[in-house]
């Protein structure tokens, strides 16, 4: 019974002693000397009403959801986040024989600061360089009125896909 024992001991050592520092969930993502995100109301340069609003309410939804951060008003905030959309563009991806669009792509473009207030610096990241300036973030999606779409669903649905890829550059570097 010893002899069966001791290399199950040694066995046992050897295959969980790797996963000493592994941490269950999403806070080994983050970063851990943060704890809370302000997030201003993004900003809108274009045309359409409302944009800054419902961007902020999706982005602070989708922090609020995927990252250990709570989102508290920026004057109290360890870091805040800054948004705005500088762009959107709609461009006809399908038409039939008689040159009406069946198919559209709704796009926009948006710059993204991540401030960390206890430093006054722009957050480092090594797999994306936000040093002096804004990143700019780009997305689209189709918009097919066929299938029941609309400006707005389609707008909500780009949204939701800017919102996601901010929160996954609030990810540590691998």
């Amino acid at each position: 019974m010893r002899t069966l024992l001791l290399p199950l001991l040694v066995l046992a050592v050897l295959l969980f002693g790797g996963c000493g520092t592994y941490q269950l969930g999403n806070q080994g993502l983050f970063p851990s000397d943060i704890r809370t995100v302000g997030v201003d109301i993004a900003g809108n340069e274009t045309w359409r009403r409302g944009y800054g609003e419902r961007l902020t309410e999706v982005l602070v939804r989708e922090i609020e959801q995927r990252t250990p951060y709570k989102v508290v008003p920026s004057s109290r905030a360890d870091t805040v986040l800054k948004v705005n959309i500088i762009g959107e563009n709609k461009s006809v991806t399908f038409q039939n024989d008689w040159a009406d669009p069946r198919e559209l792509a709704l796009g926009m473009t948006i710059e993204a600061q991540w401030i960390d207030r206890r430093t006054q610096n722009l957050r480092q990241s090594q797999h994306i360089d936000m040093a002096q300036e804004a990143l700019k973030i780009s997305a689209t999606t189709p918009l097919i009125t066929e299938f029941g779409q609309s400006n707005a669903t389609s707008s909500q649905i780009l949204m939701q896909k800017i919102a996601q890829h901010i929160v996954g550059m609030m990810e540590n570097p691998w």
